[in-house]
């Protein structure tokens, strides 16, 4: 407070005055932060001598100073124990050294961030991490950010595990658990959910196709592969069940070739025989006998009901485990009396070593 006296030029009249000076607190919300400024005010009142005053204030001038224009993020649905990456972003570039941002969280157990994040110089946004934490409720967190007396912030919802209402996790069976095809052959899956009134799934795997009814189809493979099928919940994508398929090649028919009146012949790695074995349904049935093989092999007879091994009748006796020496396999179609015989490196990679020409097994010679 300040006193002051003059003397009124035309009246000769002495007039005091006073000069109070008091600041007025003003309240600026932005967004859902609240910032104080304070503004002077001078009144101006007049004492005794004249019954006439006057008033005046201060001029307030505006600033053009950088500012928080905004914050944004990824994703506002996060996952509890989750993240997103977000970013704040200023009304003009930073100044030299960088803007330091301060920012909070309303909830930092729910979902922290770090103190504050520096937008460079020249650039006019910066990106942090939003991470959360556990809760057993979806949660609404106040993500802010401050800088030069300015405010901005965003509403991230932090989502809970979902459960149904007594508390049961979400699982998922997949049936079959696991399946062994051919090269381009299909499988059905068929998925239960347990835990909650959505049942639905979505269904991928990492080879072949698979569409949302569950139908595989096995890709076309050189060698033995192992994909695996994944069916995840639509009520909870976390939750995830997989089964893996074993996916093998389609075995090549061997080429045919006229028949042959040769029932023995030594080959690359085995000598073989052709017999007609007596078995105990005293019938006879195609045999081969296997001697001076150089390891063992997987064997595969490929049986015809036509001369020349043309219009394959049956290949059931696709036995992949490795045999040497000994008589061996005794196909039980007396009928497909045509067969060839192949012997293969191994189940795996299935190159041919050898193989028969076409046997007319109704001339080959009986063993009893």
């Amino acid at each position: 407070m300040q006193a002051n006296t003059n003397i009124d030029d035309a009246t000769g009249e002495t007039r005091r005055w006073r000069r109070y000076d008091f600041a007025v607190p003003v309240q600026v919300t932005i967004g859902m932060a609240v910032a104080m400024l304070f503004a002077v005010t001078n009144l101006i009142g007049c004492g005794t001598g004249s019954n006439s005053g006057s008033t005046s204030s201060a001029a307030f001038s505006g600033s053009t100073a950088t500012s928080v224009k905004g914050v944004t993020a990824t994703s506002t649905s996060i996952a509890a124990g989750a993240s997103s990456s977000a970013t704040v972003t200023l009304n003009a570039a930073a100044p030299a050294g960088g803007a330091k941002v301060a920012l909070t969280s309303s909830n930092a157990s729910a979902a922290s961030v770090p103190a504050s994040v520096t937008v460079a110089a020249g650039q006019t946004s910066g990106d942090f991490t939003v991470t959360t934490g556990n809760v057993s409720s979806d949660t609404s967190v106040l993500i802010t950010a401050a800088y030069n007396n300015t405010v901005a912030g965003i509403t991230v919802s932090v989502k809970a595990p979902v459960t149904t209402p007594t508390g049961t996790p979400i699982s998922i069976s997949i049936s079959p658990a696991s399946a062994s095809l051919l090269a381009e052959a299909s499988e059905q899956f068929t998925a239960t959910v347990t835990g909650s009134a959505n049942t639905a799934v979505s269904w991928t795997t990492t080879g072949g196709n698979i569409i949302n009814t569950g139908l595989f189809t096995a890709p076309n493979v050189s060698a033995s592969t192992i994909v695996t099928v994944f069916a995840t919940s639509q009520a909870d994508p976390s939750v995830v069940e997989t089964a893996p398929v074993t996916v093998t090649p389609v075995p090549t028919p061997p080429p045919s070739g006229g028949d042959t009146g040769a029932y023995s012949s030594t080959g690359p790695v085995a000598s073989w025989k052709a017999y007609q074995y007596l078995d105990t349904d005293n019938l006879y049935h195609q045999a081969i006998e296997i001697y001076n093989a150089q390891g063992a092999y997987p064997v595969i007879g490929y049986s015809y009901a036509s001369p020349g091994c043309t219009d394959l009748g049956d290949t059931f006796n696709d036995f992949w485990q490795p045999i040497g020496n000994g008589l061996w396999w005794f196909i039980n179609q007396p009928d497909l009396v045509y067969v060839t015989w192949v012997w293969y490196n191994n189940s795996t990679d299935k190159q041919i070593l050898q193989q028969t020409p076409c046997i007319d097994y109704s001339g080959a010679p009986k063993y009893n």
